[in-house]
C-alpha cells in the first residue's frame, strides 16, 4: 500500500509539473529558514548539559529593586552569600564563588599575552565537568599562587613547551604557579574563560586595590557569582525561603546605592541560562530567550504561509481528482486511506523540499554567521547526525501537518456527488477556503513590509542625526592601559594632527559610567551620568558653551577640583539658568568638592533610545580609556597607517583598536542588534511576499485553465483583451484589497510598538503605510497580470477546440 501511494505521488507530481514547482520552491525557502533555527536551538539548547547532575546545579541570581519602584535583574550576586549558605543552611551538596576579575597580561619570559579568567575554588571543578589533563582537581586551587590553564591559553603563552609547575607572571595580579591544565573545553558551555586561580589570592589583592572587594562585600554584586549544587532530596522552594532569610538579614539596615532600595535573590537552573532570560552582567555568551522566540516564530510565520499554499493549490486541484476520488471509494477504498494517500503525497512532496532547502540553508548559513548576532553570542551552526535527524523529522512534520487539511477535505467527498459533477460548485464558490488563505497571506506580507520600512526609516534616521556635536574627522584609540601622555607625545607631531584629547568611553554608545551628585552635602544624592574628558577633547567634539569656560589646560591629576554640566543637570541640582551654575559648588561620589566652571548645551551623549538626561564632564586622567584625536580628513589614511608603528613601539602586545568616531556612533546600533533585526526582517518580508505571489499565482493559473472555453465564448461574441482581463482579475484583485483593510492597521500597530524603544524617533510614518500597500498591491497585481493578460490574448479558436 506504501509503494501505491509512493507511486501515486510521484505520478501527481510529474503531471502537475508547475503547480509541483510551485509548491518545492515555496516549501524549500520556508524549510531552509526552519533548519536554520533547529541548527541554532538545538546548539543552545545543549548549552552546559555535558556536565555531572547538570539539573541539579543553580546559580543564584541578584534582583536590584530600585527606589523608582522598577527593579533589575542581574547575573551576578555577592560572594559573602556562597559563606552564609554554607554555614547556616544544609540543602547545597557544594557551593562554588566566581570572581570575575582576572584579567590582564600573561608573562612568561618574553613572551606577553592578554588572558582573562575567574577567581575561584575547588570546588568549581567538583561541581562543574572540566576535566584537568594535568594536575590535582583537589589541590590545582588551594593555594594563592595556583593557576589552571585551558589548552589554548597554554599554547598562547608557553606554545608546544610543557607548561606545568612553570611561574607566570599576571601583570597587576603577581606570580602564579601553573597547577593545572584543563582538557579541551567544550564549546556549548556558558563559560568564558582561560585562567582560574584561586579565591584564596583575593584578601591580598583587594587589601592592595588591584580588584574592588567581594569576598565579605554584600553590596558588590556586581563582580561575585555563586552556583551550587542542589542535594538529593531538597526542593527549590526550601531555597527560595532562604534566600529570602539570607536578604532580609544582611540588608536590613543596609545603606544602598542611591537608585537602589534593596536586593532579592532567586536561583536560575544551570540549564536555563542559555537560552534564558536576558540579564544584567551576563556571564558568557548565554543566547537570551527572546531572540530564540523571535527567531522561532518569525520561522513559524513563514512555515506555516508555505504549508497554506501547498493546502491552496491542493484543494483548488481537488476537481480534477475529485472523480479519482470518487471512483476509489466506489471500488472500497475507505475515507481512511483515501486521507493516508494525500497525507504520503504531501510527505513526499515535504521530503522533495528538504532536499533543495538543504542547499539554500548552506547560503543562508553564510550570511547568518555575518551578523553581529552570532558573535555576540556564540553562534557557530555546527552540523551533525543529530541535526540531520531532525531535519528529516521537521520535514517529515512538515509533510503532515500541510497534508492535513486537504486530506480531511479531500477524502471527505461523497462519490455520488463527486460523479454527478456538483463538488466544483463548492470548490469554486464566492466565499471559499482558498480565498480566505490568499487574504491570510497578503495581510501577513503586507504587516511585514510596513514593519520592515518602519524600522528601515528609524535606523536611517539615527544613523543620519544629528547628535549636536562634532562627530567628524575625529580618530578614536584605544589606550589598553598604556599611558595617554606617552602616546599623545609620539602621535602629536605626525603631519594632519590637529588636536588630541583623551576621554573616558566613547560618546553617543551605550558605554558611559555614572556617579551620585547632591549639590549640597546634606542633600539626598542623585545618580547621574559622567564622563572624564579633558579640555582637548570638549573642544575636539565643538559641544556648545551656554556659560562659564572649558577645562584649564593645566589641571591636578590627583585632585578632582572642576565640573562642567549640560543643561538638563542644571535642573537635577535645582539651578535656575546657566549663568547662575557657573563658580557653584557641587558634590560627586558623597564627598568629592567640584566647581562648575562651564555649562555646555544638551546633545546626544547616549543613543537615540534614550532621552537626554543630566550629564556631567570630570577631568580624572586615571579613567582616561581612549585617546580622541581631530584630524584633517585629507590624511586620515596616511595618519592611521603612521600610527600602528608607533603603536607596536610603545605596546607590543596589544593589537591596536582604532575607529573614526562617526564609525563608532553608527556601531552602536549594530551591537545592540538593531541592525541585524533590519536584515533578518527583511529576509522574512522576501520569503512571505515571494510565498505569497506563489500562492497567488498558481492560484490565478488554476482559474484560469478552467475558464479557458469561458474565454473562448466571450472572445468569439466580441469582448476585448481588456475587457477579459478585467473579469479574470477582479476577484483576486478585491482578496489583495481585503488583504490591504486588515494588513494596514496591524502593520501599524506592531510597527509604532517598535518605535516605542526609542525617545527619539520618526514621526512622518503615514506615507509609509502608504508605500508598503503600494508595493505589495504593484507584485499582488502584476502577479494576478501575468497570467490574465496571457489567458485573455490566447487564440480562442485554439481554446475551443481543446477538449
Amino acid at each position: 500500500m506504501i509503494k501505491n501511494y509512493f507511486n501515486i505521488a510521484l505520478r501527481q507530481i510529474w503531471r502537475n509539473k508547475t503547480f509541483s514547482l510551485i509548491n518545492i520552491i515555496g516549501l524549500s525557502v520556508s524549510m531552509s529558514l526552519g533548519l536554520l533555527i533547529i541548527l541554532i536551538i538545538k546548539e543552545q539548547y545543549l548549552f552546559d548539559r555535558f556536565h555531572v547532575d547538570a539539573d541539579r546545579i543553580y546559580r543564584i541570581n541578584t534582583a536590584a529593586l530600585r527606589t523608582d519602584g522598577g527593579s533589575e535583574n542581574y547575573a551576578s550576586a555577592p560572594l559573602p552569600l556562597a559563606t552564609a549558605i554554607e554555614q547556616d543552611y544544609s540543602f547545597a551538596e557544594d557551593v562554588v564563588r566566581i570572581n570575575s576579575q582576572v584579567n590582564g597580561d600573561a608573562v612568561f619570559e618574553n613572551v606577553t599575552v592578554p588572558i582573562h579568567g575567574f577567581f575561584t575554588g575547588p570546588s568549581f571543578l567538583k561541581i562543574f565537568n572540566f576535566k584537568l589533563e594535568k594536575g590535582d582537581i583537589n589541590t590545582a586551587l588551594s593555594s594563592p599562587e595556583s593557576l589552571i590553564l585551558t589548552q589554548e591559553a597554554a599554547k598562547k603563552i608557553f606554545g608546544n613547551a610543557d607548561a606545568f609547575g612553570k611561574t607566570v607572571k599576571i601583570k597587576g595580579y603577581g606570580d602564579f604557579i601553573v597547577s593545572g591544565i584543563l582538557e579541551e573545553i567544550p564549546d556549548n558551555t556558558h563559560f568564558d574563560f582561560e585562567v582560574l586561580t584561586s579565591t584564596t589570592a583575593l584578601p591580598v589583592l583587594e587589601k592592595q586595590k588591584v580588584v574592588f572587594a567581594s569576598l565579605q562585600n554584600w553590596m558588590n554584586y556586581y563582580s561575585g557569582y555563586v552556583y551550587f549544587k542542589l542535594k538529593k532530596g531538597k526542593t527549590e522552594s526550601e531555597v527560595n525561603t532562604a534566600l529570602a532569610a539570607i536578604s532580609k538579614k544582611n540588608y536590613a539596615d543596609a545603606k544602598f546605592e542611591t537608585r537602589d532600595k534593596g536586593y532579592e535573590f532567586y536561583l536560575q537552573p544551570l540549564l536555563k541560562i542559555s537560552p534564558g532570560p536576558e540579564l544584567s552582567n551576563q556571564l558568557g555568551k548565554a543566547l537570551p530567550e527572546l531572540v530564540s522566540i523571535f527567531l522561532l516564530v518569525l520561522a513559524t510565520i513563514i512555515i506555516i504561509m508555505a504549508g497554506l499554499n501547498y493546502t491552496n493549490l491542493l484543494i483548488a486541484k481537488s476537481l480534477k481528482r475529485a472523480r479519482e476520488i470518487g471512483v476509489r471509494k466506489v471500488m472500497g477504498a475507505s475515507r481512511w486511506q483515501v486521507f493516508l494517500q494525500f497525507i504520503g503525497e504531501s510527505v513526499i512532496f515535504s521530503l522533495a523540499a528538504l532536499v533543495c532547502s538543504y542547499f539554500v540553508l548552506q547560503l543562508l548559513k553564510s550570511s547568518f554567521l555575518k551578523l553581529h548576532i552570532t558573535k555576540e553570542f556564540a553562534i557557530d551552526l555546527k552540523e551533525d547526525m543529530g541535526v540531520y535527524f531532525l531535519f528529516l523529522l521537521f520535514s517529515v512534520a512538515i509533510g503532515i501537518l500541510a497534508g492535513l487539511l486537504p486530506a480531511a477535505y479531500l477524502s471527505a467527498f461523497k462519490p455520488v456527488l463527486v460523479l454527478k459533477n456538483i463538488i466544483g460548485s463548492k470548490v469554486n464558490s464566492k466565499f471559499s477556503l482558498r480565498k480566505v488563505l490568499i487574504v491570510v497571506q497578503f495581510t501577513l506580507s503586507l504587516m511585514f513590509v510596513v514593519c520592515v520600512l518602519f524600522i528601515y526609516q528609524q535606523v536611517q534616521y539615527m544613523l543620519s542625526v544629528n547628535y549636536g556635536i562634532n562627530d567628524k574627522n575625529i580618530l578614536n584609540i584605544r589606550l589598553q592601559g598604556n599611558d595617554f601622555e606617552k602616546l599623545s607625545n609620539e602621535i602629536n607631531n605626525i603631519s594632519g594632527v590637529k588636536r588630541m584629547g583623551a576621554v573616558s568611553h566613547s560618546l553617543g554608545t551605550f558605554s558611559d559610567w555614572s556617579s551620585d551628585y547632591k549639590r549640597h552635602k546634606t542633600d539626598e544624592p542623585f545618580v547621574m551620568r559622567d564622563f572624564r574628558a579633558d579640555n582637548n577633547y570638549l573642544t575636539n567634539i565643538e559641544v556648545q558653551f551656554l556659560a562659564g569656560r572649558n577645562f584649564q589646560p593645566v589641571l591636578s591629576k590627583e585632585t578632582e577640583t572642576e565640573v562642567i554640566l549640560n543643561e538638563t543637570a542644571l535642573k537635577s541640582f535645582g539651578f535656575n539658568d546657566a549663568p547662575s551654575a557657573i563658580n557653584q559648588t557641587v558634590f560627586a561620589d558623597d564627598s568629592v568638592q567640584l566647581q562648575v566652571v562651564g555649562v555646555v548645551k544638551d546633545f546626544n551623549f547616549r543613543p537615540l533610545n534614550y532621552a537626554i538626561g543630566p550629564l556631567a564632564f570630570r577631568y580624572r586622567p586615571a579613567d582616561f580609556s581612549i585617546l580622541s584625536i581631530a584630524i584633517e580628513p585629507s590624511a586620515q589614511e596616511r595618519i592611521m597607517a603612521t600610527i600602528e608603528p608607533i603603536w607596536k613601539q610603545i605596546d607590543p602586545v596589544h593589537p591596536i583598536q582604532y575607529k573614526m568616531m562617526a564609525d563608532e556612533l553608527q556601531e552602536a546600533y549594530t551591537t545592540s542588534g538593531f541592525l541585524d533585526v533590519l536584515k533578518i526582517l527583511t529576509y522574512i518580508t522576501f520569503l512571505a511576499i515571494t510565498l505569497a505571489c506563489l500562492g497567488l499565482l498558481g492560484m490565478v493559473m488554476y482559474s484560469t485553465q478552467l475558464k479557458v472555453k469561458e474565454i473562448g465564448v466571450r472572445k468569439v461574441l466580441g469582448a476585448s483583451v481588456k475587457d477579459i482581463t478585467v473579469l479574470l482579475t477582479k476577484s483576486f484583485a478585491l482578496l489583495i484589497g481585503i488583504s490591504v483593510l486588515i494588513g494596514v492597521p496591524l502593520g501599524y500597530i506592531f510597527g509604532n510598538l517598535f518605535l516605542q524603544n526609542f525617545a527619539y524617533r520618526i514621526t512622518n510614518t503615514v506615507w509609509l503605510v502608504v508605500l508598503a500597500v503600494i508595493i505589495t498591491g504593484i507584485v499582488g497585481l502584476a502577479t494576478i497580470c501575468s497570467q490574465t493578460i496571457k489567458a485573455a490574448m490566447a487564440n480562442p479558436v485554439k481554446s475551443l477546440r481543446t477538449e
